[in-house]
């Protein structure tokens, strides 16, 4: 009989290193092979991940797919009751499965548990909490949606816990044409398909910034994909009441895209024009709130009825300046 609870699923490209420190964690922790499975998806590395034969510790090769189809490899594997994320260069506090074995003994009917995270970023040497605005409790999954495209749901791919019949049954998983932002749609259709939403205070999950790290690279014409992303939520069918929100969730993460974009070194002509080509994101009806968000997006809703003539040559300016770290 199976007795794994949790299946924790970790995409790994060329870190070796991350992935031995993580194995050598759940040792300490004493839970695999009997509450846990670590389910390690080596995408193609370079030098292929080793790992030592220790039960719980699952290794599977694929040709590289990406993140997105590793994720979805791990999912299929998976045995566990509940299924969650981490990847290879972040960690997990060690008191996790205690914290999960609490959550699920409270809300034994929520298909998804989202809980809060930390952000360590070790490039200005500081600590960043993400915090949920709503109560920790227990939501119908049209409330915790509402609550998520008003930002007042803070979460990380590999903050949450889903339960693995649920997924296979509404058939959700990442979506491989996604480059970029495929974490985000992955979120929306889980709060989107679940009846119950637990959304829980505390936190286990540490993010690190780092030199090097995904976010914090030269922009490229690769950005773009957040688009598709963008698109793909724009047109997810909810009710008439919910639907300010999904606009302001959008223009939200269009601003996001760009003062990233302003953050980095930008050089493609083709990456301003696509990017000013979008701004129609803004032009929405938006759920109105008072917080400094809303006032921002507002502003910016303004500036982009200006014509793209005008804001192109201010763009491009704002994105030659790159901030060093």
């Amino acid at each position: 009989m199976n007795s794994i609870k949790y299946s924790i699923i970790i995409p790994v490209f060329n870190n070796q290193t991350g992935i031995s420190q993580i194995v050598n964690t759940f040792v300490s922790m004493g839970c695999l092979g009997t509450v846990v499975e670590l389910l390690i998806i080596d995408d193609g590395s370079v030098k292929p991940i080793t790992v030592e034969a220790i039960e719980g510790v699952n290794l599977i090769r694929q040709m590289n797919t990406g993140v997105s189809g590793a994720r979805n490899n791990g999912i299929k594997a998976a045995k566990g009751e509940y299924i969650a994320f981490l990847d290879s260069d972040d960690f997990y506090d060690s008191d996790v499965i205690g914290m999960w074995e609490s959550a699920t003994r409270e809300s034994q009917n929520a298909e998804l548990l989202i809980f809060d995270s930390r952000i360590i970023d070790r490039i200005n040497n500081k600590t960043l909490y993400q915090t949920h605005k709503c109560a920790p409790g227990i939501y119908s999954g049209s409330n915790a949606l509402k609550y998520y495209f008003n930002k007042e749901i803070f979460s990380h791919i590999c903050s949450i816990l889903c339960k693995r019949e649920f997924l296979l049954g509404k058939g959700i998983f990442f979506n491989q044409k996604l480059a970029l932002s495929e974490d985000v749609l992955f979120m929306v259709e889980c709060i989107n398909n679940a009846e119950w939403v637990h959304i829980d205070q505390r936190r286990y999950y540490n993010y690190l910034i780092h030199k090097g790290s995904v976010t914090n690279v030269v922009a490229t014409e690769k950005v773009l994909n957040h688009f598709e992303a963008f698109d793909v939520i724009k047109n997810i069918p909810v009710s008439d009441n919910t639907t300010k929100y999904k606009n302001y969730f959008v223009a939200t993460m269009y601003l996001n895209y760009l003062f990233k974009l302003m953050s980095n070194k930008c050089n493609s002509s083709r990456v301003i024009d696509e990017t000013l080509a979008r701004k129609a994101y803004l032009q929405v009806n938006l759920k109105s709130s008072f917080s400094i968000r809303y006032f921002a997006t507002l502003v910016f809703k303004i500036l982009s009825f200006f014509p793209s003539a005008i804001l192109k040559p201010m763009l491009t300016k704002a994105c030659k300046v790159r901030h060093e770290y």
